[in-house]
C-alpha cells in the first residue's frame, strides 16, 4: 500500500515538472518573442532580428513565420529607404526650385534650387510660415489659396533684379482626418523656373530684329532718295556722279551688312560649317596684314607685325582670318592719323594668344563688356562713317568661341585698346611663361 502511494506520488511529481518545464519554456519562447520584436522594431533597416531559440516543433514553426514575417518588413524598409534617398537626391540636384507647404502654412520640404532663389538658407526656414520666405503678396495668397480652396496658380514674375522665374503652386489633396467634417485638405507644392535667360535671348532677338531694320533702312533711304533725284532729271553731270558714288557706297554697305548677318546666323546656328585643320598662325596673320594694307594707308596708320615664329594650331584658316581683319581693321578705324597698330602673339603650352593693340582713343570701362554684341557701337556716328556694319566683333566672337577660344579686350580711355583672342595649339612649349613671339 505504501510502495503503491509512493509510485503515485512520484508520477504526480514527474507529471508536475514536466507541465512546469513546459509552461516556463513557453513563457521564455514568448519572452523571447517579445524582446526580438521589440529589438526589430527600434532598429531601422541597420540590425535583423531573428528568433533562434527553439526546441520544439511548435516553437519552429511560430519562430520561422516570425522571421518571415520580419525579413518581409525589413525588405520594405530598405526599399523605402532607398527610395527616400533617391527621391532627396533627385529634388536636391534639380534645377526647379521646390518649396512644400503643409495644410497648416509651414514649409516642410525646400531644395537648394529654391535656396538660392529666395536667398534663405533651408535650415532656417522649415518649420516656418510661408510668409517669412515669400514676401511676394501676390505668390504668398496664392499659396494661402492652394491650401484654403485648392486652387491652381501660375505666373511669371521678377523674384529680384536680373531673376525671372515661371511660378507654378499646386494643391495636393490629402484624406481628411477622422472629425475634419467634409472639407477637403490641401498641401501646396511651389515650383520655381529660373527664365531670365529665355527672357533676356528674347529681348536681345526683339533688339536685333529691331537694329537689323534700322541698319537696312538707312542705306534703303539713301538709296531712294538719290535714285528718285537722278529720276527727276537732275542735269549736272557733277551732282550725277556725285548721287552716283552714294548709291553704290550706300549698296555696298547694304551688301556688306546682309553677308555678315548670313555668317552670323551661320555661326549661331552651330559650328556655321567651318572645316578644322592644322593652321600656322604666324601666316594667317601676315595674309590679314597684307591684305588690310591699304586701307591703313589710307587712314595714315602704321599697322606693324611681329609675330614671326609658327605657330600650329587646330582650326578653320579662313574664319580666324576673318577674325584678325576684323579686329586689325577696327583698330585701325579708331586709331588718328599717324597712330600705330600692333599684331603681338603670346604663346603657351596648350594654347596662343594673338593681340591686336593700338595707340586709339580707348573704350570707357563700361562700355568694355558690350562691344562684342551685335550692333553695339561706343560711337555710332563714327562707325558709320567708317562703313561697319556694327557686326564684326560680334562675329569675330562666335568664330573664336566656335574653335573653344576666349576674345576679350584690355583698354584705357585715351591710352588706346588691346584687343586679343586664343586658339588650342597643336606643339606645346615646356613652361607656362608666355613667349612673345
Amino acid at each position: 500500500m505504501t510502495l503503491g502511494l509512493l509510485i503515485m506520488a512520484a508520477v504526480f511529481f514527474v507529471l508536475f515538472v514536466e507541465r512546469y518545464v513546459r509552461s516556463r519554456r513557453r513563457r521564455l519562447f514568448i519572452t523571447d518573442i517579445v524582446q526580438t520584436v521589440r529589438a526589430f522594431a527600434g532598429s531601422g533597416a541597420g540590425r535583423e532580428g531573428r528568433i533562434t531559440d527553439v526546441q520544439t516543433a511548435e516553437e519552429k514553426a511560430a519562430a520561422s513565420v516570425l522571421n518571415q514575417a520580419m525579413d518581409s518588413v525589413l525588405k520594405q524598409i530598405t526599399r523605402l529607404s532607398e527610395e527616400r534617398d533617391v527621391l532627396t537626391h533627385i529634388l536636391e540636384t534639380m534645377t526647379t526650385g521646390v518649396i512644400y507647404v503643409s495644410t497648416n502654412g509651414r514649409i516642410e520640404r525646400m531644395n537648394q534650387a529654391a535656396e538660392q532663389m529666395f536667398l534663405r538658407p533651408i535650415a532656417d526656414v522649415l518649420g516656418t510660415d510661408h510668409w517669412t520666405v515669400i514676401h511676394n503678396y501676390e505668390l504668398g495668397a496664392a499659396i494661402d489659396n492652394a491650401l484654403l480652396f485648392g486652387h491652381k496658380w501660375s505666373s511669371e514674375m521678377n523674384l529680384r533684379k536680373g531673376l525671372t522665374v515661371s511660378v507654378q503652386v499646386i494643391p495636393i489633396p490629402l484624406d481628411a482626418p477622422a472629425g475634419a467634417g467634409p472639407r477637403q485638405i490641401y498641401t501646396a507644392l511651389l515650383l520655381c523656373n529660373d527664365v531670365s535667360q529665355w527672357r533676356r535671348i528674347e529681348q536681345m532677338r526683339s533688339d536685333f530684329v529691331a537694329n537689323v531694320s534700322h541698319e537696312l533702312k538707312t542705306p534703303i533711304t539713301a538709296i531712294q532718295g538719290f535714285a528718285e533725284t537722278l529720276l527727276d532729271g537732275e542735269k549736272d553731270a557733277q551732282i550725277q556722279t556725285e548721287f552716283l558714288r552714294v548709291i553704290h557706297d550706300e549698296s555696298i554697305r547694304m551688301k556688306n551688312l546682309v553677308a555678315d548677318l548670313l555668317t552670323l546666323t551661320r555661326l549661331e546656328s552651330g559650328n556655321g560649317g567651318l572645316s578644322f585643320s592644322k593652321v600656322n598662325l604666324q601666316e594667317v596673320v601676315a595674309a590679314s596684314v597684307r591684305v588690310i594694307e591699304p586701307i591703313a594707308q589710307a587712314a595714315q596708320v602704321v599697322v606693324e607685325n611681329t609675330v614671326t615664329a609658327d605657330l600650329v594650331v587646330w582650326g578653320a584658316e579662313e574664319q580666324l582670318k576673318q577674325v584678325v581683319l576684323n579686329l586689325v581693321t577696327n583698330a585701325i578705324h579708331y586709331t588718328p592719323l599717324g597712330g600705330v597698330v600692333t599684331v603681338f602673339a603670346e604663346s603657351y603650352v596648350d594654347r596662343v594668344k594673338i593681340h591686336v593693340a593700338d595707340t586709339g582713343i580707348g573704350i570707357p570701362k563700361e562700355h568694355q563688356e558690350r562691344v562684342f554684341e551685335r550692333f553695339y557701337r561706343v560711337d555710332r556716328d563714327r562707325s558709320r562713317a567708317t562703313g561697319g556694319t556694327g557686326l564684326g566683333l560680334a562675329i569675330a566672337k562666335h568664330i573664336v568661341q566656335t574653335h573653344g577660344g576666349e576674345i576679350g579686350v584690355d583698354s584705357e580711355p585715351g591710352l588706346g585698346s588691346d584687343f586679343w583672342f586664343t586658339v588650342s595649339r597643336l606643339q606645346g612649349l615646356p613652361t607656362e611663361t608666355p613667349d612673345k613671339v
